[in-house]
């Protein structure tokens, strides 16, 4: 597939989630996964601030047992900067929401990788954003646990791959997980 047909899945996926009631499609994938056992002994996560109709998991920030964690763009690359309730978010590159503190450049303590996807497939491949930062920042970490959260109907046999894309290792939806390792 190339990059103009990427482009257009990309869209076709985006109308797709704007038909959806993210924020109750949301509630329910976050109750899930509050329940979920990989989540129960992962102790440092890593989330995302969700942009528009994104899937948002902000309300798993109601686990005080868990120490979270936002990504933050500088140049290329992705960092982590710890979530701390009493300090706002900042506005980062892209517009993205962001903790204001201190950037890990070694995020090998994460226990868990929630990746923002468009859409994914049952064999772990991801269609981002197209900026290939999250292909980056993953492949530094082979062995911490990834995981998508999207709408059911953004899940597919098969989306486009390339060799430098980094496959989760689970998918969550409103009616199931799957453990595509």
């Amino acid at each position: 597939m190339n990059k103009k047909e990427k482009t257009l899945l990309r869209e076709k996926c985006k109308i797709i989630r704007n038909s959806i009631d993210t924020e109750s499609v949301s509630a329910r994938i976050c109750e899930t996964v509050k329940n979920w056992n990989v989540f129960a002994s992962a102790k440092n996560i890593l989330l995302y601030y969700p942009v528009g109709t994104e899937l948002s998991l902000l309300d798993l920030l109601k686990v005080s047992s868990k120490n979270f964690y936002f990504p933050c763009v500088i140049g290329d690359e992705i960092y982590a900067a710890k979530y701390i309730p009493s300090e706002p978010f900042i506005t980062g590159k892209y517009g993205i929401m962001e903790p204001a503190g201190e950037r890990i450049c070694d995020c090998s303590f994460l226990d868990l990788i929630f990746v923002p996807a468009l859409a994914v497939d049952y064999s772990g491949n991801r269609l981002g954003y197209g900026k290939g930062y999250y292909d980056r920042f993953l492949s530094g970490y082979p062995s911490v646990v990834t995981a998508a959260a999207v709408f059911n109907e953004l899940c597919f046999e098969k989306i486009p791959a390339e060799n430098h894309d980094v496959k989760i290792k689970y998918i969550i939806t409103e009616n199931k997980f799957y453990d595509v390792r």
